[in-house]
């Protein structure tokens, strides 16, 4: 099992009260449970902070001793679908089987992100969203919320749930920000 918290857009160099609530959580679930690491996904979101999430997630949690080697990070990821894509690709690196892992996120956004983990992870790993956040986020509504859904559908329809290549490709031919992955 591994404990995967995603990130969320920073407003400066250090963390948000939201983002020190998911890492603060997949610390818990760090320390009471197996887990041999922490992934922290979430790259360079906003061109005003000159720092990916997942560095800041983890400077925040190596300062409340969490071991260094103990952290993964992924600081390609613009979005969740790009999220789910990398940690599979860091999940696959890691010695041993993965059966689990622990999704930290907000609670709103859990089931979404359970979807895309699933669609990149296939059937053969639990996703586990029960350490969601909840939070006061006017800003995503219930629409917000069915077209992101709806979006994600269409990103995986014909997609083999678990086919990491194929969501590879899918990603480098429909999003400019990872157009590299097809190099």
């Amino acid at each position: 099992m591994v404990v995967v918290t995603l990130g969320q857009r920073l407003r400066s160099d250090s963390l948000h009260l939201h983002l020190q609530q998911r890492v603060d959580t997949s610390i818990e679930v760090y320390r009471s449970t197996d887990a041999p690491y922490l992934i922290f996904t979430g790259g360079r979101t906003n061109p005003d902070v000159q720092r990916a999430e997942c560095e800041a997630m983890r400077d925040y949690a190596t300062e409340r001793g969490i071991p260094p080697k103990k952290i993964r990070l992924d600081d390609n990821a613009q979005d969740t679908k790009g999220n789910g894509y990398f940690t599979r690709r860091i999940v696959d690196s890691i010695d041993g089987t993965i059966e689990t892992l622990y999704l930290v996120s907000s609670c709103v956004h859990a089931n979404r992100a359970k979807y895309i983990f699933r669609q990149c992870f296939g059937d053969e790993h639990r996703i586990d969203t029960s350490h969601c956040i909840e939070t006061d986020d006017s800003a995503n509504s219930a629409e917000k919320i069915a077209r992101l859904r709806q979006s994600d559908r269409e990103f995986f329809e014909q997609i083999t749930p678990g086919d990491v290549d194929a969501v590879q490709r899918r990603l480098a031919e429909s999003h400019d920000y990872y157009s590299w992955l097809s190099e």
